[in-house]
């Protein structure tokens, strides 16, 4: 099993249980019992413990195939060099070159699993001060040291992100990063709605973020946009382009045979 996919499962267990121990509990002849705060607290705690623990173990394993990315490409470029010489076939280049084409694209997985466990913990440590905030009028907007949020009155929809997919090239040059599209794995395991939203992945306080977000409010797109996470982990900071979704639903973690 993959280190997110152990990440995802873990989280939406932890989620269950919180739901469940939140709750209020009926028993024949018992009264209701509620959880005290510091359960919570020590709970969540647990979580973010466990998170931090995967992704230690992921990044230690990009390292290892960024390693081996290293020692390929110089095995191609050698082979390369000794082709040019006439002293080898070049099927012994292609062959090496396949081999590092393999190897970029498990070091580009092994990113992607990394920055989807950062905005994992960015979410789920946020989620309670984004339940606390008020809601917004149509066109309104609030920031805080953490998030910034818009509820822009557009019509959105997932069909619209060409147009920011567009003016993201056209102003610095290169695709706008994103990294989530619609609704996901990460999403249905959190229980985020993500249907008809995406992220990109940006600090919103970045030059890149900071035109997008504008960008943005004048078109009247909402996002929400996250600035911090756990210290102690990579940021996790990203721009959430569309309607804030923060109540939770909880999905039975899907156990699948090996």
């Amino acid at each position: 099993m993959t280190f997110i996919a152990a990440l995802l499962l873990y989280l939406s267990a932890a989620s269950a249980q919180e739901n469940y121990k939140s709750s209020p509990l009926r028993t024949p002849g018992s009264r209701r019992v509620s959880p005290t705060e510091s359960e919570l607290i020590r709970s969540r705690a647990d979580v973010i413990q466990k998170i931090k623990e995967t992704r230690a173990g992921a990044a230690k394993l990009l390292a290892l195939h960024e390693a081996e990315r290293q020692r390929l490409s110089e095995e191609y470029d050698r082979r390369r060099e000794l082709y040019y010489q006439g002293l080898i076939a070049r099927n012994e280049v292609l062959k090496a070159e396949q081999a590092l084409a393999e190897a970029m694209l498990k070091v580009n997985e092994d990113k992607r699993w990394l920055a989807e466990t950062d905005m994992a913990i960015t979410e789920y440590t946020m989620r309670d001060e984004l339940l606390r905030l008020p809601g917004l009028a149509v066109g309104g907007y609030s920031e805080t040291s953490t998030l910034l949020r818009f509820n822009g009155g557009a019509l959105w929809s997932l069909g619209d992100a060409a147009k920011i997919e567009k003016f993201f090239v056209q102003t610095f040059g290169r695709a706008l990063p994103i990294s989530a599209l619609g609704q996901t794995a990460t999403h249905d395991r959190l229980g985020f709605d993500h249907r008809n939203a995406m992220d990109v992945a940006l600090h919103p306080d970045s030059k890149e973020g900071q035109s997008l977000l504008s960008f943005l409010r004048q078109a009247g797109i909402p996002f929400i946009a996250f600035r911090n996470a756990v210290p102690g982990a990579a940021t996790g900071a990203h721009i959430h382009i569309g309607k804030p979704s923060p109540q939770l639903t909880v999905h039975k973690p899907e156990v699948k045979a090996q």
